[in-house]
């Protein structure tokens, strides 16, 4: 992570932070330089590429800023397809909705904006850091002569993905913004985030219904996957995806004239990130569970935070809540709507991979009562959801002196979202 300077500078730092809390970290002026098993390199090719390699994956970047190859280092396979570029961005397709303007887009948009993969105007990357705990390339784009597109592609130690840092000064008229990665994977169906879940929808127009899903609402990821490897596209703010054949395509900006004149018009920064990955293979559609799509995709929406620390600074680390499955997602924390004295909270949870499963939650709060509830906030214990304290001999980090219910366990069903209202008491 990078820790703040005097003077808007930073310093990295590796730093380890358990779920839900905080980890002290010495002050930059006392971080000794701290190289992990395997750094992250940068080598500078020949032929005018670079190449970032942190052990986990290695990628490959040509001078203008399009992925040539991306490889998952621990099995040699390579997730790109062959002959193809990715980070392949489209900025001059032209935006013709059949029907409205904000609303709709062209569902042939693709034959419209031909190949995304050919020259393109840009300046030759830059090393923007050169290795260690973060390696990173700089790029500029000329999209048109009225927009352009600052990226840097970085890539942190021990981290699964790639990140595509992007800025882009957008100045068009009914044109659309997108980027394309071809894999070197073969699935019938992708596999697409929304809330609290996830669904799949096909990668092929064979009939007229899978032709009018040409683009999917996502949250946070989509994934293409085939038995025991795949390929995940994460972001941290863009919601029209779609998966043709092998291609994964993301929809990053519009420019529709109405019903606001100055819609998207301006200054835009965002990040979009890749993961190649492997898996055991329980479903159908992949291994996406199994290899922390899901988790990857909420460090990138939820990155650390460095904050100064009160005084005295707590010496050692602290969670307030941790899950034992990563089946099972915290999603939310929020104080009870009806709060004697403010001292009950709200968490939600949901199944996140489609699957039965026991779990238990752990918390460091003093807690005093727990209960089932709804999205209300009522009492409401389903059938499928026990909720049981652990017995005494648990260890159990603060808890009041009359009960033990710390830690909780719940028997979860696919697809749902529970929530536990919990009173907590005077510290």
């Amino acid at each position: 992570m990078a820790l703040p300077k005097p003077g808007g500078a930073h310093s990295l730092a590796l730093v380890t932070v358990p779920s839900m809390g905080y980890a002290p970290v010495p002050p930059p002026t006392s971080l000794q330089p701290l190289l992990p098993q395997q750094p992250v390199f940068v080598v500078q090719e020949t032929d005018g590429s670079v190449t970032l390699d942190n052990g986990i994956i290695r990628v490959k970047l040509d001078p203008t800023g399009r992925l040539t190859s991306l490889v998952l280092v621990a099995s040699g396979r390579r997730a790109h397809a062959e002959g193809a570029v990715g980070n392949a961005v489209c900025g001059l397709v032209d935006d013709v909705p059949c029907t409205g303007m904000a609303w709709g887009t062209h569902v042939d948009w693709w034959r419209l904006a031909g190949t995304c993969a050919g020259p393109r105007a840009g300046t030759p990357w830059a090393v923007g850091t050169e290795g260690g705990l973060r390696g990173s390339a700089w790029f500029l784009l000329q999209i048109s002569p009225n927009s352009r597109l600052s990226q840097e592609v970085v890539l942190d130690v021990g981290c699964p993905y790639v990140r595509f840092h992007t800025e882009v000064h957008w100045h068009e008229a009914h044109k659309f913004l997108k980027v394309e990665f071809p894999a070197r994977v073969r699935s019938s169906q992708a596999t697409y985030e929304i809330q609290f879940g996830h669904l799949q929808r096909p990668t092929h127009y064979n009939t007229s219904w899978d032709w009018a899903r040409f683009e999917v609402w996502a949250h946070r990821w989509m994934d293409l996957s085939e038995h025991g490897f795949g390929l995940a596209l994460l972001n941290d703010c863009k919601y029209g995806a779609s998966v043709r054949g092998s291609i994964l395509s993301l929809s990053l900006l519009r420019a529709p004239k109405a019903p606001d004149f100055t819609a998207d018009m301006g200054r835009h920064e965002f990040t979009y990130a890749l993961m190649p990955h492997k898996g055991e293979c329980w479903g159908r559609w992949g291994s996406f569970q199994d290899a922390g799509v899901i988790q990857a995709a909420y460090s990138l929406n939820f990155p650390l935070l460095a904050l100064p620390a009160p005084s005295p600074a707590p010496a050692t680390s602290w969670s307030a809540f941790s899950l034992s499955s990563p089946a099972v997602v915290l999603e939310t924390v929020k104080q009870a709507e009806s709060s004697p004295q403010r001292r009950s909270l709200v968490l939600r949870l949901y199944e996140a991979h489609g699957s039965h499963v026991d779990c238990w939650l752990h918390l460091s709060l003093p807690v005093q009562d727990a209960i089932l509830c709804d999205l209300l906030e009522r009492p409401d214990p389903p059938p499928e959801a026990h909720l049981f304290s652990l017995p005494s001999a648990v260890p159990v980090a603060r808890a009041s002196a009359s009960t033990t219910l710390s830690p909780w366990g719940w028997g979860f069903v696919c697809g749902r979202l529970w929530g536990l209202l919990i009173s907590v008491s005077p510290a």
